[in-house]
């Protein structure tokens, strides 16, 4: 009795390794198929978002030209819950009791960034200056300021002056700088709109307030680029989807739509990236009455760990979270056709990500195939699959990422490549590791490995490997021309 036991407990010992070995994910991808390639790569970390910066701006990120995106150039700023009248471009004269414009401040955070030899990829029009919130006759509501978190958050009491205000904007950016400087940059109107600390008014005023907007805009630069910015699908006040029906029903142009995505590392219906494709982006660009010319940028991204109570500042997930995240986030990204990904600081927490990203520039973007089983299903596996046609390169990017901030498990994954190029030829490849303790990458020596299959002139690369949680691979490998 005891041998037939011990009998069955290896027996079951061995059942248990064989299904374990099993437990592999098949990602896979077909280079010589001509309809699972989607679209050259760009590079989207190369925008970083700065609050006024009158004193120039820091160099930022991996690539050696970023952008910058200017929020708050007009005013309408507090400093420790109190109205900064200073930074104003459009103010009110008391003793002379009229209006007055002085676009010295503006001027400054521009040149600012121009001097530096740095480009400008947006210019904000959000909060109003201080003035705004007086009638035509200067008058304050209840005779004083009304002052949010981020300063001013109201709605122009007079959105004819506002609109006149805009137009003289345009010109002086126009005239100070050129109107072909002006039209590679675009300009956005308002700031994560839905919050109540970046707009207090109503939906239907926003939407007026962004007509008057882009009115004026184009009164002085017709082909001047504009959109807005909203907050993600699922949050209480989104906007996005009804901006974009209202905008179809009237007629009101946009050339992109910003959103804000601040996920938190350790919820899933945050990190899962086919959920939150489909319920915080596709609700806003998949549907009908989407501008199909307009472009969805991601205006305010960071992965946390944790928010403050007033909601204006928070804390990093840890790094190895944030580089596994972001190369998952730029797979829905490509897979989409969204575009770049507004960063705040320099990025440096997923640099090794952002880095191998940056190699990619240019490539071709291909679709693929996810099969097989998982070792934990709560795992988010998959892979950006590329193609560099001038060096006849190959790129694949693997990525493994958990909602749980404690998992600690390791995936068994197959790549499989199709390529034009005969079976049972000889390529090298090399693997690319993220090394979660030193936030780095590390290079394998060039490997060699035998294409498989028996097509005609086609075979498959073949490469197995383990990857842990909360980490990244990258496969580079060449095909003889």
């Amino acid at each position: 009795m005891k041998k037939k036991l011990k009998l069955l407990t290896v027996l079951l010992l061995c059942i248990g390794c064989f299904l374990h070995t099993q437990a592999q994910i098949q990602l896979e991808t077909d280079f010589t198929d001509s309809t699972s390639a989607k679209q050259v790569m760009p590079y989207h970390l190369n925008v970083y978002n700065r609050i006024t910066p009158i004193n120039g701006v820091n160099p930022a990120g991996t690539n050696k030209n970023p952008k910058f995106c200017i929020v708050r150039p007009l005013g309408g700023i507090s400093k420790k819950g109190v109205a900064d009248l200073s930074k104003d471009s459009y103010k009110w004269d008391n003793n002379f009791k009229k209006f007055y414009i002085d676009f010295s401040l503006l001027k400054r955070q521009i040149d600012g960034i121009f001097n530096q030899g740095q480009e400008i990829h947006q210019i904000v029009l959000d909060n109003p200056s201080w003035a705004f919130q007086r009638n035509s006759e200067g008058k304050l509501a209840g005779d004083s300021l009304k002052v949010a978190t981020y300063g001013n958050a109201e709605p122009p009491r007079d959105y004819k002056a506002w609109g006149n205000y805009i137009k003289e904007v345009i010109q002086f950016l126009v005239d100070t700088y050129g109107a072909e400087k002006m039209l590679n940059i675009q300009f956005g109107i308002g700031r994560e709109i839905g919050t109540p600390t970046h707009w207090s008014g109503t939906q239907e005023q926003f939407f007026e307030f962004y007509k008057t907007s882009i009115n004026a805009i184009h009164t002085v630069l017709p082909k001047a680029k504009v959109g807005t910015h909203f907050l993600w699908g699922t949050a209480k006040k989104a906007w996005g989807t009804d901006f974009v029906k209202w905008a179809k029903e009237n007629n009101v142009h946009y050339d992109f739509i910003g959103v804000s995505y601040y996920p938190f590392y350790q919820l899933a219906e945050r990190t899962n990236f086919t959920e939150v494709y489909s319920k915080d982006f596709a609700v806003i660009k998949d549907i009908p009455e989407w501008n199909s010319n307009a472009k969805l940028e991601i205006h305010e991204y960071s992965l946390i760990k944790s928010m403050s109570k007033a909601g204006n500042s928070f804390q990093k997930a840890p790094n190895a979270h944030q580089n596994a995240f972001m190369v998952g986030l730029m797979k829905i990204i490509y897979e989409h056709n969204m575009h770049n990904v507004f960063q705040w600081g320099d990025g440096a927490s997923y640099f090794p990500a952002s880095k191998e990203l940056l190699t990619m520039q240019g490539n071709i973007y291909f679709k693929n195939k996810k099969e097989g089983k998982q070792e934990i299903e709560d795992n988010y596996v998959d892979a950006i699959f590329a193609k560099d046609g001038t060096k006849n390169q190959y790129n694949i990017l693997v990525y493994n990422y958990n909602a749980n901030p404690e998992s600690e498990t390791t995936e068994t994954i197959k790549i499989t490549a199709t390529v034009n190029i005969a079976p049972k030829t000889k390529i090298k490849y090399r693997v690319g590791q993220y090394n979660k303790i030193e936030n780095t990458v590390s290079w394998s020596g060039w490997k060699e490995t035998v294409t498989e299959g028996d097509y005609n002139g086609r075979s498959k690369v073949v490469i197995s490997d383990d990857l842990p949680v909360f980490s990244f691979l990258k496969y580079e490998f060449f095909l003889p021309f």
